[in-house]
């Protein structure tokens, strides 16, 4: 059995942390690892990350004070002993039988990628989403074209790409968008998409009030700086959806959403 390890980073998560931590915990797998990151949560975050450590050796809190979820995730990265790397986030519950999933396609593929399709609970609202990955082929092209394809919690990497590539952590909201690109221009790689889900997401929350275009801004700079690189010439991401805002909420909802 493939060894895979998750990474949380958590700032005043407290809400929705032992969910999450729980979500872990259940998944009917042997060989796994959770690192979770929080050096600075003044919520009730610590208490429950203590009562965990000790009853789960394969529970490592890593107390270090990080400058935000890129950086948290590299110190994260450090301590991981897996041979598959994931993500996740404070507010989002890691779905049955993932990891089983993930190591059965492992022995059969060899992949250097496998992603998935997920949830998003909008709890307030008492909604429920299915976030269905696009069936395009995962490259360079398009990411340019559509955005990020798929949301950081809900994509796994083998070791080996996240010692050659790390997360930019001067990239604040579109950390995972940059890191697919940056891959994708560098090397061929094996993508796999499985029809599984492999997150809910929390959203807690109003659906249109939680965001106002920052992290499509900084998605489409992002976007223009790797075609600026290539010889793409298609339409690149956000250049049809800056001008009108509505758009712009639109797009967000649909490609940016976890």
């Amino acid at each position: 059995m493939v060894k895979i390890s998750v990474i949380l980073p958590n700032y005043n998560g407290g809400k929705y942390l032992a969910q999450s931590i729980e979500s872990f915990i259940g998944q009917d797998y042997i060989t796994k690892e959770l690192i979770i990151v929080d050096g600075k949560s003044t919520d009730n975050s610590h208490e429950i990350i203590e009562k965990y450590v000790q009853l789960y050796p394969n529970i490592i809190w890593v107390k270090e004070e990080d400058k935000g979820i890129s950086n948290a995730f590299n110190i994260g990265f450090k301590y991981a002993k897996g041979n598959i790397i994931g993500y996740l986030g404070s507010d989002d519950i890691i779905f049955k039988g993932l990891f089983e999933e993930i190591n059965y396609i492992n022995s059969w593929s060899s992949f250097d990628s496998i992603y998935f399709n997920s949830y998003t609970f909008y709890i307030n609202e008492k909604r429920c989403i299915l976030r269905k990955c696009p069936d395009i082929e995962f490259n360079l092209n398009n990411l340019l074209s559509y955005g990020t394809i798929v949301g950081w919690q809900n994509i796994y990497f083998k070791r080996e790409i996240y010692e050659r590539y790390r997360i930019d952590e001067s990239n604040k909201t579109c950390m995972d968008y940059e890191f697919y690109l940056q891959i994708c221009s560098s090397e061929d790689l094996l993508f796999i998409q499985s029809d599984r889900i492999s997150t809910i997401n929390i959203f807690d929350g109003n659906i249109s009030s939680d965001f106002n275009g920052t992290q499509m801004l900084e998605a489409t700079n992002v976007a223009k700086k790797y075609a600026s690189k290539t010889s793409y010439k298609g339409q690149l991401f956000g250049s049809r959806i800056v001008t009108k805002k509505q758009s712009i909420l639109t797009s967000f909802k649909n490609l940016f959403i976890r």
